[in-house]
């Protein structure tokens, strides 16, 4: 009986209770201390030197759809996910590369940087407001996207990201990513429970909704308007 018992102990624990952490940013007193202590001009210099601006640009607006627009996220957010690049909780080559050799108080200093940029305005390219945006669906149980990331997508506390704004093709990327768990350092696996439910369709609706539309397609836009205007 003695030896049933703790061969069953012993499945138990190598069972997912001892599975790695999603992240190990805590936001403990000190981590918070840590983040109020970041410095906005020390961060702008960082953006240059760590050429955070070549993906990111010095405002935080990406060029490119594929790369994530950081302007106006909130300092905590910021902070976790660069500190997951460190630990390699999130992996990305090149973010973890660029990371590696930033200390805290640099981190800190970068998220404090970013977060008092100009957060973009989202297209809501949508007819309607989609009902998982307000309502979720309980019969999948997944919560509504405002009630962690804000009634407008401004996103919520310490690591709820703002939605409105981002780029589309990061927005539906992420998602998939949290779908295949290619991406797993949402805390309580959060947004890998939701996106496993969510269709192809319903992403590419939220997408429309919350992301910004693209410099480019705005750029084209005009282009064909002086051009009709000088026929």
């Amino acid at each position: 009986m003695k030896k049933i018992l703790t061969l069953s102990m012993l499945i138990c624990l190598s069972g997912p209770a001892f599975a790695e952490p999603s992240s190990l940013v805590a936001y403990d007193r000190e981590t918070r201390a840590l983040i109020r202590s970041g410095n906005t001009e020390s961060g702008q210099k960082l953006a240059k030197s760590a050429k955070c601006k070549k993906c990111h640009s010095m405002n935080g607006i990406a060029d490119d759809q594929d790369d994530p627009n950081i302007a106006g996220m909130s300092a905590t957010y910021i902070f976790k996910q660069l500190k997951d690049y460190k630990d390699e909780s999130r992996s990305e080559k090149s973010m973890v590369k660029a990371v590696s050799k930033l200390s805290d108080q640099d981190i800190s200093d970068l998220s404090a940087y970013y977060a008092t940029q100009q957060l973009s305005d989202a297209a809501h390219a949508t007819e309607t407001v989609p009902v998982l945006v307000h309502y979720g669906d309980r019969k999948r149980m997944v919560r509504a996207c405002n009630s962690c990331h804000g009634q407008n997508g401004e996103g919520g506390m310490y690591d709820m990201p703002a939605l409105n704004g981002q780029s589309k093709g990061y927005f539906i990327a992420t998602m998939e990513e949290f779908q295949e768990e290619d991406r797993t350092n949402d805390i309580y696996w959060r947004m890998r429970d939701i996106a496993k439910e969510l269709t192809e369709e319903e992403i590419e609706e939220l997408a429309n909704y919350y992301t910004a539309a693209a410099p480019d397609d705005e750029e084209d836009e005009d282009e064909d308007e002086d051009t009709e205007d000088k026929e």
